[in-house]
């Protein structure tokens, strides 16, 4: 068994590990908080309600909120609120900054969540063990197919993170305007190229950090200008620095 596991995304990332409390703080991404025992977890939203003992909470992008898990374990998907599956989140919780998920919906996702702490499990278990959250909270709709100049476009930014290009620059190698790149990329990638490409440096420092590179040279890797850039990112991302995700027995990285 492992204790511990990091997934991510283009768009989503997500922890399984032990969490217990956390001060007051907001981030970026959306928040799924699901507690993987019957202890549940305690939330207060700054303006809003106080949930204690709820299987799972979803936070709204930038709520401030204070956090408590009792439990030995969770699963924490954080998710990008610019993309179809944060649009969907989002309109699920309305107008409030904090709400419980209901204790069916955690029950269905909890065995394929906690089958994610096997050894031999991967990227692919990972997929299926949100599948039943993501299908209830957020449907998302069928992507038309990817254009060749938008594989061709992710190809580029994924292999310049360390030194990322403009998107004129990419808008130039794929032999488009920049504004016709943008709209295409943003319609079938899901997300603006500058938002995927920080989640891609994002991806690869946290890889890089977690699997044992030290911080600064894991941050150069990825395109930030040191350590304490990166540092700074992925608080303002998921609220908590990248110390907090390492170490971790296993990353995945996934499209």
């Amino acid at each position: 068994m492992r204790e511990s596991a990091v997934f991510v995304w283009s768009d989503r990332a997500l922890f399984i590990g032990a969490r217990s409390e956390t001060a007051v703080h907001d981030h970026h991404a959306i928040e799924l908080c699901i507690a993987l025992d019957a202890l549940g977890i305690d939330m207060r939203a700054v303006d809003g309600p106080s949930l204690s003992g709820v299987p799972a909470a979803l936070v709204r992008s930038s709520a401030p909120h204070q956090l408590a898990i009792p439990g030995p374990r969770v699963a924490v998907f954080y998710v990008e609120p610019h993309s179809p599956l944060g649009a969907g989140l989002h309109r699920w919780l309305g107008d409030a900054p904090i709400a419980p998920l209901p204790l069916n919906l955690v029950e269905a996702a909890r065995p394929g969540l906690m089958r994610l702490f096997d050894v031999d499990s991967g990227l692919d278990d990972s997929t299926r063990a949100l599948t039943p959250l993501i299908s209830v909270l957020s449907p998302d709709p069928p992507r038309p197919a990817v254009d060749f100049r938008v594989k061709k476009a992710r190809r580029f930014l994924d292999e310049r993170l360390d030194c990322p290009p403009t998107q004129a620059e990419v808008a130039a190698h794929v032999g488009l305007s920049s504004s016709r790149l943008g709209h295409l990329f943003s319609a079938q990638v899901g997300l603006p190229i500058r938002r995927y490409r920080l989640w891609m440096r994002l991806r690869a420092a946290l890889g890089h950090a977690v699997s044992g590179t030290p911080m600064t040279d894991a941050a150069l890797l990825a395109g930030f200008s040191d350590g304490a850039h990166f540092t700074r990112t992925c608080k303002r991302m998921f609220g908590l620095p990248p110390t907090a995700f390492a170490p971790v027995d296993a990353v995945f990285m996934g499209e």
